[in-house]
């Protein structure tokens, strides 16, 4: 059983990565081949060469989550539930529980720190887009730890309390948890976001007046418009709407507002407010409703030999162990249903947008951004089904009815 439940994790999961990764990287090297589009000669070459790299980061990823997945199913979860038992020998059951489960975040986390700085400090500096200090790295890693054991530690909490105390714990669990999610998006923009960033409101009084105007077209009530600090942390370009009900809010990166004009930011958030209109936040959170509900499924129907495999007691710190290392796998096969429903939405999205502006006037905003943020225009088709939320530039170009070439 051992062996079968690692070689699921492999064969389901990380192998069908790997292999994405490799025709990905097959099919930017035979574009670059090719007559530069959408970018200069030289930023193309470059966007290839950085999505390249990336990839190359993915595989090697890939490949170290199946020794640690490997490590942690044949000893690393029996070693680290003893080990607790034992220093906490004077502990409640249940502060063993919560304090296996975090131990288990924490260690993941700590074993995926090198890749973060990697790609922080050498791929994404080398391309010219991180600007972290080494101290702003340090501050949010500690601020991310200490809210993982905070956040973490209460849901845990009341998850072990359901999984032990309901019959039905895993239908429970997932409405439990769903609340969380739904909780998650209401206080992020205005709790969780500015322990990271600096939002200032837009001091531009007719840019203001603009976004204003267009949100009042369509009923859009926010406690604000935002400018965040992103140019601290990176140099790519990102506007976005967060929260739900009264918590939404407008957030432009600084970098946005110093190489998008005006009319192009009002083409980019017509786009967004799409995305509100056809109310594509809640359809969002019915599919990962759909994706938790599988998942909770799943786990809540495994043997019991499963878990005297790995080395658990099937209570609720080993069911939410069990759960922590099967998610990717649920969660790469919902990828592509996510993916289907998103890039359907952006098509739609943009309709919207380019009718409150003009269909040239986005497609210019969005080949701004790619220029910009050097994205490679791009993507296997496979590499798309199964990763794109958003269409590849060329198709929405398209439906803009943009050339490309002129």
């Amino acid at each position: 059983m051992l062996i079968a439940f690692i070689c699921l994790f492999i064969c389901l999961y990380a192998l069908p990565g790997i292999i994405l990764a490799f025709l990905q990287i097959k099919h930017i090297k035979l574009e670059l081949h090719k007559p530069a589009i959408l970018l200069e000669s030289e930023d193309y070459k470059q966007a290839g060469d950085y999505a390249i790299a990336s990839l190359r980061l993915d595989i090697f990823t890939h490949l170290f989550e199946i020794l640690t997945f490997s490590l942690w199913a044949v000893f690393g979860l029996k070693f680290l539930s003893l080990w607790l038992e034992h220093i906490l020998s004077g502990f409640s059951s249940m502060w063993q529980e919560i304090a296996l489960v975090l131990a288990f975040v924490i260690i993941g986390s700590i074993i995926e720190l090198p890749f973060a700085i990697y790609k922080t400090f050498f791929l994404d500096k080398k391309f010219g887009f991180s600007k972290q200090t080494p101290s702003l790295f340090v501050i949010d890693t500690l601020k991310s730890l200490v809210l993982s054991v905070v956040i973490g530690g209460i849901i845990i909490c009341l998850l072990v309390l359901i999984i032990e105390n309901i019959a039905l714990w895993w239908l429970v669990g997932f409405v439990a948890l769903l609340g969380v999610v739904i909780l998650a998006n209401l206080i992020y923009p205005t709790l969780i976001a500015p322990l990271f960033n600096k939002f200032t409101p837009l001091n531009d009084e007719n840019l203001k007046s603009r976004i204003e105007s267009l949100m009042n077209s369509i009923g859009f009530k926010s406690n604000g418009i935002f400018i965040i600090d992103a140019s601290r942390r990176d140099g790519r370009l990102n506007a976005y709407f967060g929260g739900l009900g009264k918590s939404k809010r407008v957030v432009l990166f600084d970098t946005l507002l110093d190489k998008i004009s005006a009319d192009g930011l009002i083409a980019i958030l017509g786009h967004e407010l799409g995305h509100f209109k056809h109310k594509d936040i809640f359809k969002n959170i019915i599919l990962m409703a759909c994706m938790l509900f599988v998942l909770f499924f799943i786990v809540g129907h495994l043997p019991e030999s499963l878990f005297s495999t790995l080395g658990l007691v099937q209570n609720g710190a080993g069911v939410l162990l069990i759960m922590l290392l099967i998610s990717p796998v649920v969660g790469f096969f919902f990828l592509p249903i996510m993916g289907y429903f998103s890039r359907k939405a952006e098509y739609k999205a943009d309709e919207f947008g380019a009718s409150l502006s003009s269909k040239n006037c986005l497609a210019n905003a969005l080949v701004r951004l790619v220029n910009e943020n050097k994205s490679f225009p791009s993507s296997h088709p496979a590499y798309i089904f199964f990763y794109y939320t958003h269409p590849p530039l060329l198709q929405r170009l398209k439906a803009l009815d943009y050339d490309p070439h002129h």
